[in-house]
């Protein structure tokens, strides 16, 4: 069976990423492949990109994620700015291009975490459109947000300095504020998702393959936590996945 090249996209995705656990888990990352780490998020911001675009359309599916793009750039230079949403932090490491402060890497970064929470979820989005249906689609995918942001902020902070707190707080010196932050803005955006989204086209393969990217990305953070010996962000992080994968196994049953 001919590839195609949202296929062909994945397919370079896990072969980066297979190298680039090994990297990690050896401890092995020499200091001029750095760069690597970038080219990480935008690869894993682009599968979801197809993914959305795969679901509904190619058309909604840009307009989509670049709404979602801009609008968590925007949310994070509040931040990196005036200390709004999520706390008062500084970038340290150059992660490529930036906008109003913030790398646009950042961007495809919550491009992912939006989309493959919906993943988890999407059989929600199959249900008559409600402002209870709405309520709960919203809450249970961002807390599936903020459950993967309890790895990767102690592995960008505590372990590798991509960014820096201006304030402390009882998880890893990091402020409760950016938890919060996480929490509601993924909110505001899976609010507008689900009253948006209407004509949903079957894409079990993509929709599989983002569930399997979520669960990656965590397990290169836990990987890279476990170098950095951060193991108190391993088990939260994994008891939190495992209680969203058994309330999602639970809310299919009721559906």
């Amino acid at each position: 069976m001919k590839k195609e090249w949202g296929d062909w996209a994945w397919s370079v995705f896990l072969i980066w990423y297979g190298v680039g656990i090994i990297l990690v888990s050896l401890d092995r990352v020499p200091p001029s492949l750095q760069w690597a780490n970038a080219v990480f998020l935008y690869l894993a911001g682009f599968v979801a990109i197809l993914y959305v675009m795969k679901k509904f359309r190619v058309g909604l599916g840009i307009i989509i994620s670049s709404f979602i793009m801009l609008l968590t750039i925007l949310a994070e230079s509040l931040g990196v700015h005036y200390g709004l949403i999520f706390g008062s932090y500084h970038y340290e490491k150059d992660f490529g291009f930036q906008l109003f402060g913030v790398p646009v890497t950042i961007g495809f970064a919550w491009v992912m975490v939006i989309f493959s929470s919906m993943a988890h979820f999407e059989f929600l989005l199959m249900r008559p459109k409600t402002v209870s249906g709405a309520f709960l689609y919203s809450t249970v995918t961002s807390l599936l947000a903020v459950t993967m942001d309890l790895i990767i902020d102690p592995v960008a902070f505590r372990g590798r300095q991509y960014w820096i707190w201006d304030e402390g707080g009882p998880y890893y010196d990091i402020p409760m504020q950016n938890f919060a932050g996480w929490f509601f803005v993924s909110f505001f955006i899976q609010v507008i998702l689900y009253f948006i989204i209407r004509q949903e086209i079957s894409s079990p393969k993509w929709s599989g393959r983002m569930r399997l990217l979520y669960m990656l990305v965590i397990l290169m953070f836990m990987v890279t936590a476990i170098t950095e010996g951060l193991w108190v962000a391993v088990i939260v992080t994994a008891i939190c996945y495992s209680v969203s994968l058994m309330l999602r196994k639970r809310l299919e049953k009721v559906t």
